[in-house]
């Protein structure tokens, strides 16, 4: 009776593994169809990355020429879209047809941005702010509206601003800056990133176009 007993209680033992086992891989298994790791551990955490990268390509006097540098995401920007995911209310306004990172606005000025800088507002919202730099707003200039493709396929995959600014009349230029507002002076405004540039002159005529490019990235 005793040898019955202990043949019952190994058998019990192994039934116990056995359903340890499959819970245990059944959770690997799961983690790994979710993140791709066969760690389950190893995501436990999703990530979201917004990453902004800027290009311009001038035509003076018919001769193209195309750079494209090094920009900086600005921290109260990425709050902004931050708080728009989570389904909080952001600084200024809700995304709608007028509010969202759609407008390109350019300056003169060479002050290098910096991601702490304070962008919002009707005033530091304006490209070139809070530098003494000002947003250009005639000759061909002013703050206008680009051309959005929309993000299309898996992570890492971009989106696109893009605007043709044709001066009518002799202008320098040398920053841009990816807004939310239409105008400049406006209270709701917010920038999300600025670049500069090896300043150009550009007769009437001339054109520069402008290229942001966005990618968000999850892991």
């Amino acid at each position: 009776m005793k040898f019955l007993r202990v043949e019952w209680t190994k058998k019990r033992g192994v039934i116990a593994l056995g359903a340890t086992v499959l819970v245990v891989s059944a959770f690997i298994l799961g983690g790994y169809v979710a993140t791709g790791n066969w760690n389950p551990w190893g995501n436990r955490h999703y990530y979201q990355v917004l990453n902004a990268n800027f290009q311009e390509c001038h035509t003076l006097s018919g001769v193209q020429a195309c750079s494209s540098e090094h920009n900086v995401l600005y921290n109260a920007g990425a709050l902004w879209v931050q708080q728009v995911t989570s389904g909080e209310a952001p600084f200024g306004c809700s995304p709608s047809t007028t509010c969202g990172f759609k407008y390109i606005a350019m300056s003169a000025g060479t002050t290098a941005p910096v991601a702490t800088d304070a962008v919002t507002g009707a005033t530091n919202g304006d490209c070139g702010k809070p530098s003494a730099d000002t947003e250009l707003t005639t000759n061909g200039f002013a703050r206008a509206v680009g051309t959005v493709t929309d993000i299309s396929g898996g992570t890492g995959a971009p989106s696109t601003v893009v605007k043709i600014f044709t001066a009518t009349a002799t202008q320098a230029v040398a920053k841009s800056c990816l807004v939310n507002q239409s105008t400049a002076a406006n209270a709701n405004n917010i920038q999300l990133a600025t670049a500069t540039f090896t300043s150009i002159t550009l007769q009437s005529g001339d054109t520069i176009q402008i290229t942001w490019t966005i990618t968000w990235s999850w892991t």
